[in-house]
C-alpha cells in the first residue's frame, strides 16, 4: 500500500514537473511572439509616419502649384488684355 502511494506521488511529481516545463516553454514562446508583434507595430508606425510626411509634402506641393497657377493665369490674362488692346488700337 505504501509503495502504491509513493508511486502515485512520484507520478504526480513528474506530471507537475512536466506541466511546469511546458508552461515555461509556452511562456517563452508567447514572449517571443509579443516581441515580434512589437517590432511589427513599430515598423508599421514608422511606415505610417513616413506616409504622413509624404502626404504633407504632397499637400504643400499642391498648395504651391495652386498659387503658381493663379499667378500664371493672372499673368496670361494681363498679357492677353495687353495684346488685344494693342491690336484694337492699331485698327
Amino acid at each position: 500500500m505504501v509503495y502504491i502511494l509513493i508511486l502515485i506521488i512520484g507520478v504526480l511529481f513528474f506530471v507537475i514537473f512536466g506541466l511546469i516545463i511546458s508552461f515555461k516553454a509556452s511562456n517563452l514562446d508567447f514572449q517571443r511572439r509579443i516581441m515580434l508583434l512589437e517590432d511589427i507595430i513599430l515598423e508599421m508606425k514608422s511606415n505610417l509616419e513616413h506616409q504622413n510626411q509624404k502626404i504633407k509634402l504632397s499637400e504643400d506641393l499642391r498648395s504651391k502649384l495652386k498659387a503658381s497657377n493663379e499667378s500664371l493665369n493672372n499673368s496670361i490674362f494681363n498679357l492677353s488684355c495687353e495684346i488685344f488692346e494693342e491690336l484694337y488700337s492699331q485698327k
